[in-house]
């Protein structure tokens, strides 16, 4: 007896019959009669008595066959296996029969252009335009670019459990990045997440020579590797110097590479590649070169330690050239005058000491860029004969126009860092 909890009548259920032995012994035989009716209607021409099956099985078997094939979840695994192995080979072998038709269809195109949209840049322009940088000239031209990697470029990075991660400066990469702060655009282009990056960044560069910072969304992944895309820097790319460890990250711009070599070891404190290659940067914004892959094709295959160990030979044969030089002809008789005079009051200037010229019309013991470096490759002739005096003027037009450029550069980048500092004493009175 059941009560009902939402009415007071009782609701009464009926008992279960009992059922005896044979009873059930009688059902049971008429449900494998009724089994046995139902397998010979569906099997053929099937004999089955008291429950054992005889007959022929080769109809049985194919119609068990044909059963199976029509299972849908034979189908579903079938058509979701055979093309998921094909698209696997074709990826895995880009000569197999799946790839080659992929190809000839012109699939391949279509999903290499599709998959394309999701490995470039996040932004057609990765850098604003010169004009519009603020605290910026409008009538200050556009300086040479210097783009910087991070990793085992500027720093060097470990990870333990004990101290997490480290990181490591490369010897001179304080002085490094404010001397050619005077002369360049500097941009740090990192393939590394910018949550990870920015903040070794921020302590490295503490008196923002730094102008842009890029991270790996800004890179272009090609072949599983992250490419610095110099043509979305949004500047000129004859006049863009990449300073990386990795050839492979410059396989887009390779004639814009400055490769150095990696500092993967922290302990050595006696690695002076980024000092020696500094005369040379300077030398080059200095100048003005307008084709910077030209200019490094006389340099073809060797790094920056190689390249300074260059500029200082040429250095050093110029200097002996010149010695030579005054030693024979009229130097010999200008010689043999000086040794005959007093020594100087004054102490000499050592040679290690000389600035290197900008012009052509220094002194004669002092070097040019033209001597370090060559001639510009996208430069007229400028010397002839009959108007020198005009060359001459046009010399110092040129030069003090330049004078003038780094002066604004100068006043701009000063300007950066007082801003600067005094966001950091504001920050530090509302602290």
């Amino acid at each position: 007896m059941i009560i009902n909890k939402f009415s007071t009548k009782k609701v009464m259920v009926p008992t279960r019959k009992k059922v005896i032995p044979e009873e059930r012994a009688a059902l049971r035989k008429a449900r494998k009669q009724h089994a046995a009716q139902f397998m010979q209607t569906q099997q053929g021409s099937n004999t089955i008595v008291d429950g054992i099956k005889t007959g022929s099985t080769v109809a049985s078997s194919t119609k068990v066959m044909g059963n199976i094939s029509q299972d849908p979840r034979v189908v579903f695994g079938l058509g979701l296996g055979i093309p998921t192995f094909l698209l696997a080979w074709g990826i895995y072998d880009d000569q197999s029969p799946p790839a080659r038709l992929a190809y000839i269809v012109g699939l391949t195109d279509q999903i290499e252009s599709f998959a394309d949209e999701f490995a470039r840049p996040s932004k057609q322009k990765l850098i604003q335009d010169w004009n519009q940088l603020p605290n910026i000239p409008q009538e200050m031209p556009p300086p040479h670019t210097l783009v910087l990697d991070l990793e085992n470029t500027l720093v060097h990075s470990t990870w333990d459990r004990k101290h997490g991660w480290r990181h490591a400066k490369r010897p001179g990469v304080d002085k490094f990045l404010t001397d050619m702060a005077q002369y360049y655009e500097i941009v740090l282009y990192s393939p590394s997440h910018e949550a990870v990056a920015d903040p070794v960044v921020t302590s490295l560069d503490k008196n923002g020579c730094i102008m842009h910072r890029l991270f790996r969304d800004a890179c272009y992944y090609k072949n599983g590797t992250y490419v610095k895309d110099l043509a979305s820097l949004n500047r000129n790319i004859r006049k863009i110097i990449l300073l990386d460890d990795d050839a492979k990250a410059a396989q887009f711009n390779p004639g814009n590479l400055l490769k150095i070599k990696p500092y993967d070891d922290p302990s050595n404190r006696q690695d002076d590649t980024l000092k020696r290659i500094t005369p040379f940067l300077i030398e080059v914004a200095r100048e003005g070169y307008n084709d910077i892959p030209e200019l490094f094709r006389q340099f073809r295959g060797m790094h920056a330690g190689e390249i300074a160990l260059e500029v200082e030979r040429r250095v050093e044969a110029l200097k002996s050239t010149r010695v030579r030089r005054a030693k024979h002809g009229l130097g010999f008789f200008s010689n043999s005058m000086n040794s005959n005079l007093p020594p100087p009051e004054m102490t000499p200037v050592p040679e290690r000491n000389q600035v290197i010229g900008t012009g052509k019309g220094g002194p004669q013991g002092q070097l040019t860029s033209l001597d370090l470096v060559g001639s510009d490759p996208t430069s007229k002739e400028k010397t002839g004969f009959g108007i020198s005096g005009w060359l001459k003027r046009r010399q110092q037009e040129q030069e003090e126009q330049q004078m003038r450029k780094m002066e604004k550069w100068n006043e701009v980048m000063m300007k950066k860092s007082m801003e600067k500092k005094q966001r950091g004493v504001k920050a530090a009175h509302a602290a």
